[in-house]
């Protein structure tokens, strides 16, 4: 057979200095003393490390399990037990070792010790069976990979945004000079982003900041109704790492469904339920682990966008009973103490559409902003400007549109700021009729 990980003795293996385990050892200890729940874990993943380097995988394997150790513990004592059963010919047991314990999703050791087994040169139907398992492990690695990726990727992003000084708390506050770059509800358009992106040139500009947002539950799905939305997002993310505290992703009202697990339904589609097929049709078995890193980065992305020139820029704005709540102080110092669970008023923030001039009025006053440049309703034009205040921008279809400023210039107007800062996306579709669904 070859060479396998793990070259523990097994069960019945050599060199052991004692008939009775460290797992054993460990059990009596942690009786008498009665040790509490932590500190017996502690106890457990000494006597772990020392059953396995002793050549008792079985052992190891019990003792993880009864201490409740964590999965990679696991993992590793079933893939020793795996090898010494494959050592000594027993490929019925060793199948069920690797069925029990999923090695084919193991990690790194679990799969070379399967790939290392499917060598082996024998007619035997448990070594056939671990040969598909094997395959099996092999067709896995590449969602594997891809899912490390996004993770590090999403961890990337989290890491650059948190430590910029220009993020206090859930506001963005930006600098006088310079240029603003800012999408749209984007709803899984990639090719939009790609093409704002190209647009706004960052290398060539290295004074410009570039604000996307809603980029989660795609406009359309796929006839098997899965959203793949997180194709975009990933776009979005790589930008984010690429050009940390010049890219920025702000909080939207779907992004915000995702963290707590919310659903949204709209037109009859559970737009959660399709975002989860979606990625476990990217990432298999791993999808789960790029989610959970997905809700992370979402738990701190800013909600606000604070322009020394007076632009304000949020997904939206709030009702107008919700205005006082949602004061400079609140968004810089309250809000972040407080989980996503807890956040009335930045839910107010990004699904309220009060568009009466009062209102706008009165909360560009409790800001001390001029103008409120936002997302979250659709247009099939790609704008709106409702009120004097007001623009609204939507970039997720064939008339999507962004806007661009100077931060060191005064707008005195909503339309005036579409005037002079409106772009369009897909310029060659400026004279085709939207159709379809829009969120």
């Amino acid at each position: 057979m070859p060479d396998c990980p793990g070259g523990q003795a097994g069960p019945r293996g050599r060199g052991r200095s004692s008939d009775v385990s460290e797992y054993e050892n460990a059990r009596r200890v942690v009786k008498q003393m009665r040790l509490g729940k932590e500190q017996a874990k502690g106890v457990a993943a000494r006597a772990f490390e020392a059953d396995l380097q002793a050549g008792r995988p079985d052992i190891a394997l019990k003792c993880a399990k009864e201490f409740h150790l964590d999965d990679g513990f696991v993992t590793r004592a079933a893939t020793a037990l795996f090898v010494e059963l494959l050592r000594r010919r027993r490929f019925p047991k060793a199948l069920e070792i690797a069925r029990s314990y999923n090695l084919a999703h193991g990690g790194a050791e679990a799969q070379h010790a399967l790939g290392l087994a499917s060598k082996i040169q024998e007619d035997d139907p448990g070594l056939d069976e671990i040969r598909r398992l094997a395959r099996r492990a092999a067709a896995t690695r590449t969602e594997v990979s891809e899912a490390d990726e996004a993770i590090e990727l999403l961890r990337a992003a989290r890491a650059g945004r948190d430590a910029d000084p220009k993020l206090r708390g859930r506001a963005l506050h930006l600098p006088a000079e310079g240029e603003v770059w800012i999408t749209g509800d984007l709803h899984g358009n990639a090719d939009n982003l790609k093409a704002f992106a190209a647009q706004a040139a960052l290398d060539e500009h290295p004074d410009r900041f570039l604000i996307v947002q809603e980029i989660v539950h795609a406009r359309f799905i796929t006839a098997d109704n899965r959203d793949l939305s997180f194709v975009a997002i990933l776009e979005a993310i790589r930008l984010q790492a690429r050009y940390p505290g010049r890219v920025h992703y702000l909080l939207g009202n779907h992004d915000l469904a995702v963290h707590l697990d919310r659903e949204l339904v709209k037109g009859g589609k559970y737009l959660n339920r399709y975002l989860f097929r979606g990625m476990a049709y990217m990432y298999r078995d791993r999808w789960e682990d790029v989610l959970r890193e997905y809700r992370a980065f979402i738990a701190g992305m800013p909600a606000a966008v604070f322009a020394p020139n007076g632009v304000f820029m949020a997904h939206s704005t709030p009702k107008r009973p919700f205005i006082p709540s949602l004061s400079r102080g609140y968004l810089e110092e309250t809000g972040p103490q407080v989980p996503l669970q807890g956040q009335k008023a930045l839910a107010a923030l990004v699904n309220g559409r009060d568009y009466a001039p009062d209102t706008a009025e009165a909360f560009c006053d409790q800001l001390g902003v001029d103008l409120l440049l936002c997302g979250h309703t659709p247009t099939s034009k790609g704008f709106k400007v409702p009120n004097e205040r007001h623009l609204i921008i939507d970039s997720q279809h064939e008339k999507a549109r962004y806007v661009h400023f100077d931060l060191a210039r005064k707008y005195e107007s909503s339309l005036e700021l579409a005037r002079e800062g409106m772009g369009l996306l897909v310029p060659q579709n400026e004279e085709l009729e939207v159709t379809g669904e829009l969120m």
